[in-house]
């Protein structure tokens, strides 16, 4: 007797026990949810402290994708850049400002579409890419062009979606909100040193020689490529000579071809009115010739007239 109730006390404990630590388990606070990370914000694209002070030196550095702008000896700035990526590279050196256009848009690089206006292409190159039959090329925008070599390297407004990593095709690029104030201090001959890992001019110019060949393969093939496909397709649509939907041959002979059979005659044309000759002009009468009067002969002296 006394085993069994106490085997029943032992059970109830348990019962209890587990509910007790069901009810702690059910109302125990969860833990908060790990932060979702910080998205890194590009709050500072550059820092202009100059002024009204001119830039007389600009220093870009490709590894680091910044300049810093010089006033003299005195840094009155910098700017995030994104220099050329390693296929087209920036050349690396001493350089001057050459040229400056606010407005300026690329005759090489910008955006292909074809002839129902569908964008095709968003990396078009003239001379390596063609345009589909009908289709048009659209230049890229280089807002405050600052031209640093013969070739087309400068500085103007550009995608910088990445800080700190190469972007361009050799061209480097400025933020929207940097770009009017380097274009708005410097030069024309305002000195430009590019450092860091990139080809110096003369090597930078001899692998663009090679590119540039390249393209003009790639080009060539492509164009043959394009030209054959619509030669096809025309011939493919085109009727063969013998085809009755075509049209009738015209006959080499001058002789109209005999019409087919069951075929009614055509209704002969009208025949043109005889040509009537013109009327000869009236013949002049002959001129009158009259006999001459002879002349009154001068009265005598003394003779009564």
């Amino acid at each position: 007797m006394k085993s069994n109730l106490l085997l029943s006390l032992t059970r109830a404990t348990l019962v209890i026990g587990a509910v007790l630590l069901a009810s702690c388990q059910q109302f125990k606070k969860k833990p908060a949810p790990p932060p979702e990370p910080v998205k890194a914000e590009w709050k500072y694209p550059g820092e202009w402290t100059g002024g009204d002070k001119s830039i007389t030196h600009i220093r870009i550095n490709v590894d680091t994708q910044r300049a810093t702008l010089y006033h003299g000896d005195e840094v009155v700035g910098w700017t995030y850049v994104a220099s050329g990526i390693t296929s087209f590279p920036t050349p690396t050196g001493e350089f001057k400002i050459l040229e400056k256009i606010k407005d300026k848009v690329s005759n090489l690089y910008g955006k292909g579409y074809d002839a129902s206006g569908k964008l095709v292409n968003s990396d078009f190159k003239q001379g390596r890419d063609v345009i589909p039959p009908g289709g048009k090329f659209v230049a890229a925008p280089m807002k405050y062009f600052m031209r640093l070599t013969g070739d087309g390297v400068g500085m103007h407004i550009g995608l910088i979606s990445k800080p700190g990593r190469r972007a361009s095709h050799g061209c480097i690029r400025l933020p929207s909100k940097m770009a009017p104030i380097l274009y708005t201090h410097t030069s024309i001959g305002t000195p430009v040193t590019i450092t860091g890992n990139g080809p110096d001019y003369k090597t930078y110019l001899a692998q663009s020689a090679a590119k540039a060949r390249a393209n003009a393969a790639k080009y060539a093939s492509a164009k043959k490529k394009l030209d054959d496909a619509t030669a096809a397709a025309t011939a493919a649509t085109a009727l063969a000579p013998d085809d009755p939907n075509g049209p009738n041959p015209t006959p080499t002979n001058g002789n109209t071809p005999a019409p087919a059979p069951g075929t009614p005659a055509p209704t002969p044309a009208p025949a043109a009115p005889a040509a009537t000759s013109a009327p000869a002009p009236a013949t002049p009468p002959a001129e009158e010739v009259k006999p001459a009067v002879p002349a009154t002969p001068a009265p005598t002296p003394g003779t009564v007239q």
